[in-house]
């Protein structure tokens, strides 16, 4: 028996071995409710400023098919945004030739009909670029860099926030 027929063999066996352990697809449709379809239905409040609008339609965008939110939303998602440079490279001279951006959200999942948070969690993502001598080159990499942390943060907030609705069948299925 060769190596790929032994691997071919325990790939079936884990597929049959998978249904009876209880696992289910976290987007599985399930008792007419689907997680997606629950993630759709969200709206999101940011921040009024260029991060806040970043983290906004990045997260609209992977929640809806539309990218917009509903008209008439039953949960809302509020963030929370910090972001934050930290110095990771110092040459002798002081130059600093690599810098990290670091972006943490709390965010809260509100029930808009009661106004009482659902879900509290935070979401955290970290990424580095390189300085060089060229100024407009390090603004360039440092708004990369946000961009980055941003979509990263967004899909994040969106599998917590999937979680929590294929976990909570009853609230995700309840305002719809």
């Amino acid at each position: 028996m060769s190596w790929s027929d032994m691997r071919l063999g325990a790939m079936l066996m884990a597929l049959l071995v998978l249904p009876a352990c209880g696992f289910t697809p976290m987007y599985a449709t399930n008792n007419g409710t689907s997680v997606a379809a629950d993630l759709s239905m969200l709206d999101v409040k940011a921040p009024e400023n260029a991060l806040g609008r970043a983290l906004k339609y990045n997260l609209l965008d992977i929640l809806s098919p539309s990218g917009n939110p509903p008209a008439n939303a039953p949960y809302r998602v509020e963030l929370a945004p910090t972001l934050y440079e930290e110095d990771v490279a110092i040459e002798r001279d002081a130059d600093v030739t690599r810098k990290n951006t670091v972006l943490v959200v709390p965010f809260r999942l509100i029930d808009v009909e009661t106004g009482k948070p659902v879900m509290r969690s935070v979401a955290r993502s970290r990424t580095s670029y390189n300085r060089v001598d060229s100024e407009f080159a390090n603004i360039t990499a440092s708004r990369d860099a946000q961009a980055r942390v941003a979509r990263d943060v967004a899909g994040e907030i969106k599998l917590q926030l999937g979680i929590h609705f294929s976990s909570n069948p009853r609230v995700a299925g309840a305002a719809l």
